[in-house]
């Protein structure tokens, strides 16, 4: 399972460079450049460290989402090398996952095969450090409220129920960490990580199961994470500057 404490002497390095940097560059420019940005996100999700009745899962399926995932960034760059950030933004995360044929239902024929997901209202905090106008790398902290949820079962991969819900116990609010890389012309690669479990586990034994199986919520533990491509996540809705267009709008570094 993903070790939080693997990559935060990284995140701290970083982050240290990054006030350097900025200290360096402050003799050069004392104002701060405040400004709006907003992209969207393609995510590939998977989960790790998946639990059924405390037995381990191996069978974790990668997840595509391309809609709706939507950010709307509020940039402070101090300088050219050192930024800050925050935002809100709408998100498409979940899992897929198989059920073991153990806590399989006895009327269920098959198989049974379960994709979940929730749309989140997240708001990131975090620094930017590099070439602003250019290449640079970026990491954070986002808190996310599942609005709303949606549960499809499949049973020998037919579609046999679908429902959703609107601001459901089921999902524990999320807690996540996240580094990324920003490419010169606007593309932008994203790594997150769920630090708590995507179900609640104060869900009460008395409340509903998960649909074709003798599990309760509270009784499936795993943690997600995700890839994610993103487009014009700190510039505007341009893909392409023209030379001149990144003399006179991005002050050089």
């Amino acid at each position: 399972m993903f070790k939080l404490r693997k990559i935060l002497p990284l995140i701290t390095l970083v982050f240290l460079f990054g006030l350097n940097a900025n200290a360096q560059d402050a003799k050069k420019n004392k104002k701060s450049d405040l400004y709006v940005t907003g992209g969207l996100e393609i995510i590939f999700s998977g989960n790790t460290g998946l639990k059924m009745a405390g037995q381990e899962i191996n069978s974790g399926v990668m997840r595509f989402a391309p809609v709706i995932n939507w950010q709307t960034i509020f940039n402070a760059d101090f300088g050219n090398r050192f930024g800050l950030f925050s935002g809100i933004g709408i998100r498409n995360v979940g899992m897929i996952f198989d059920v073991p044929t153990d806590h399989v239902e006895d009327n269920v024929d098959g198989p049974v095969r379960k994709k979940v997901r929730s749309y989140n209202l997240g708001i990131p905090v975090g620094f930017k450090v590099g070439n602003l106008h250019g290449f640079f790398l970026y990491a954070g902290y986002e808190f996310e409220i599942p609005v709303q949820y949606k549960e499809k079962t499949f049973v020998s991969e037919r579609k046999t129920d679908k429902f959703s819900v609107w601001f459901t116990d089921r999902v524990n609010y999320q807690h996540s960490l996240m580094v990324g890389l920003q490419f010169p012309y606007g593309t932008n690669l994203k790594f997150k990580y769920y630090l708590n479990d995507y179900f609640n586990s104060s869900w009460g034994d008395n409340q509903s199961k998960m649909k074709g199986t003798d599990l309760n919520y509270n009784q499936i533990t795993g943690n997600v994470f995700y890839v994610s491509l993103n487009f014009s996540l700190f510039r505007n809705t341009k893909f392409y500057y023209s030379e001149y267009e990144k003399k006179h709008t991005f002050p050089q570094s």
